[in-house]
């Protein structure tokens, strides 16, 4: 056996460990949502997201509505009210996609993405709809009674031509205020567009324009969003399929744009990915949708918050969707006598190795109480970053990381007892509940498993979990 490592004051630490009754991310957990917006109001940041109503069957999106919750604190949410797709009566069910919303002299505007339901084959593609209200939260009503963009208007990719599709060209509609107070919208789909705005909102000044970005290594595929910090604009968008989100730079709102770089890589179990900035009380924040709830997948996904700053020379570091979020910190977790080897996932299989910088996300976790919340000191332990997979047991000893899939089954399989360390105290072991000889354990050769555990590798069943 290895000499002991670790201070007795890390242990120590590492008994009383915490976890979070829920993950920091997603930050609402209790329905699907997707493609988020916001916008900072009195003090108040009020989150638009579409709903994602389809069901495990379905095999495309379900969105009938748009929901707006609130926060003073980026962390807490809650829902204030709902835009229903059928105040837009121009618009087929159920296509309540993207949308942004942003304040006018008081009034509030909501641009959204909705299938046109014209009978005229030309304009029935996709379009752009604009709602006003008095108030962040509603209630929104339909300012033109048809489309601000229509089909007709642009484009269409050939081969939604070809394939006798509606035309997604005019999706996805971010809208930004420049400090002279002129509005320009941008949307697309394949191509890209923007246009200035009048001083009304609801109307298009001037022509419509098309967007290339200079020095892209990939392909624009839709989610535009426009901000601005200090005298920089940054045109963020989704590029390639599936999705990544990279980000472009101008010295003005309209360009010309340069390619500056990936904010976010693909994410696991969902081809699209949708994002917004914010700035908030002095920080910005990164929001995006994952497919980390229980269940969740393409057509199911969830909004999740990181925090971000601006480099000094304009560039933004790529950043890492986790499941702490902005509420928890996540762990190590070290086999008990073993200097520098700790839990990682590779391949989406635990292993014990020793620490990697250049991996470092792959050693984190965040641990939550137990998924089967009937165990007593139960706990759940989840990758950082890949949210919403867990450590998972199978029947045959196997230890593998796993997409929750909302079955009561995954739950139980999930979850361990919390107990005092074999080999010490004051560490930490991980019981299967109910079987006191089964303990998660490193093989001889950095595997993970559970199983019954003899006397003298009971070090291989101890770890010492801290920040």
């Amino acid at each position: 056996m290895l000499p002991l490592k670790y201070p007795v004051l890390s242990l120590l630490a590492a008994l009383c460990f915490a976890v979070s009754s829920q993950a920091g991310n997603p930050v609402i957990k209790d329905r699907f949502t997707a493609d988020p917006a916001a916008l900072v109001h009195d003090g108040k940041v009020y989150l638009y997201v579409g709903h994602d109503e389809a069901t495990p069957e379905d095999g495309f999106f379900v969105l009938n509505e748009w929901l707006i919750f609130s926060s003073d604190n980026m962390i807490d949410w809650e829902l204030k009210a709902s835009l229903p797709r059928s105040e837009f009566e121009w618009g087929r069910r159920p296509t309540a996609w993207a949308a942004q919303a942003i304040e006018r002299d008081g009034k509030f505007f909501w641009y959204v993405t909705v299938l046109n339901d014209d009978p005229d084959p030309a304009k029935a593609g996709f379009g752009i709809g604009v709602a006003f209200a008095n108030s962040p939260t509603g209630p929104f009503k339909d300012a033109l009674g048809e489309p601000l963009v229509r089909s007709d208007m642009t484009t269409p990719p050939e081969f939604m031509i070809e394939g006798g599709r509606p035309s997604w060209d005019n999706i996805d509609p971010t809208v930004f205020i420049d400090d002279d107070g002129q509005a320009y919208l941008y949307w697309g789909n394949t191509h890209l567009y923007y246009s200035k705005l009048k001083d009304n909102m609801i109307e298009l000044d001037g022509e419509i324009h098309q967007v290339e970005i200079e020095g892209m290594p990939g392909t624009f595929t839709e989610a535009p969003w426009l901000h601005q910090h200090g005298n920089t604009y940054y045109l963020s968008f989704a590029m390639d399929y599936p999705e990544k989100i990279a980000y472009a730079t101008s010295d003005t709102p309209v360009g010309p744009w340069s390619y500056g770089g990936l904010i976010l890589d693909v994410l696991p179990d969902t081809g699209t990915s949708h994002q917004a900035f914010l700035e908030f009380e002095g920080e910005w924040y990164f929001i995006h949708h994952t497919a980390a709830l229980p269940g969740g997948g393409n057509y199911r996904r969830s909004v999740a918050i990181e925090r971000f700053e601006h480099n000094p020379d304009g560039s933004i570091d790529q950043l890492v969707s986790t499941a702490s979020g902005l509420a928890f910190e996540p762990y190590l977790i070290g086999l008990f006598d073993s200097d520098g080897n700790f839990l990682r996932h590779q391949d989406r299989q635990a292993v014990v190795s020793s620490w990697d910088a250049g991996e470092a996300y792959d050693f984190k976790w965040h641990l939550v109480d137990g998924l089967e919340d009937s165990v007593e000191d139960g706990v759940s332990i989840q990758s950082e970053n890949m949210p919403g997979f867990y450590l998972l047991r199978s029947e045959r000893g196997g230890i593998r990381l796993a997409k929750h899939d909302g079955s009561e089954d995954f739950a139980e399989a999930a979850t361990f007892a919390k107990v005092r360390g074999l080999s010490s105290r004051e560490a930490t072991s991980f019981m299967v509940p109910g079987e006191r000889q089964n303990y998660l354990l490193v093989t001889e050769t950095g595997a993970l498993m559970h199983g019954r555990v003899m006397r003298a590798d009971r070090y291989r069943a101890t770890f010492v979990v801290r920040r």
